[in-house]
């Protein structure tokens, strides 16, 4: 069967897993498959097979960058320890 990925057409079979068909796109995009975010209609395609995730003949399916965002752990910790500080300070203030 034959599913387009932005411009691209990729010929597989239905039984073929999810993360193999994001290797197929790595090698052709030339973007690292953890990043690729496959998406079939509004639903997040992450394992299983491309039947199993609903995929039929001649779909297309969108690509998104899966991108890391929020504050690294050790920084939010500190944050959060200073802005509990502040907080005791002012009510300790309003007392």
């Amino acid at each position: 069967m034959q599913i387009f990925v932005g411009d691209r057409a990729y010929e597989v079979d239905a039984a073929t897993s999810v993360e193999s068909f994001k290797l197929m796109v790595e090698n052709a995009e030339f973007v690292p498959s953890s990043q690729i975010c496959l998406m079939n209609g509004s639903a997040v395609m992450e394992a299983g097979s491309l039947e199993g995730n609903g995929v039929e003949e001649d779909d297309t399916l969108e690509m998104r960058l899966a991108v890391p965002a929020g504050m690294r752990k050790k920084w939010r910790k500190k944050r959060m320890r200073r802005l509990r500080r502040k907080r005791r300070k002012m009510r300790q203030r309003a007392r």
